[in-house]
């Protein structure tokens, strides 16, 4: 099998192009002060977007993903611990799924 010399270099170049805009964010992040505001906005982000992925899953399902979600909410709570959490919430959903069919 044989790769085409043209897609090669486009992917090792978008490839390029993509570590630098990350990286170069970081790079750029350290010569910018931040306020205790804005680094509170920064650090609420992920729950932010985890809340948007999840919530419609959820919603459109129906009570087993809705009970996993708050099985999962109940351990992060409990534990402070994301995987903890994480484990509680999908074991519950797919022992749930298993229960009741």
């Amino acid at each position: 099998m044989s790769i085409d010399s043209v897609a090669l270099y486009t992917i090792l170049a978008m490839t390029a192009i993509t570590y630098a805009t990350r990286a170069g964010g970081f790079w750029l992040m350290r010569f910018v002060p931040l306020s205790g505001r804005v680094e509170a906005w920064l650090k609420s982000i992920p729950g932010a977007v985890i809340a948007a992925v999840v919530a419609p899953a959820v919603f459109a399902s129906g009570w087993i993903e809705a009970l996993g979600l708050l099985l999962a909410v109940i351990a992060i709570r409990v534990t402070r611990q994301e995987l903890v959490a994480i484990i509680v919430g999908i074991g519950s959903v797919a022992l749930l799924r298993q229960v009741f069919p």
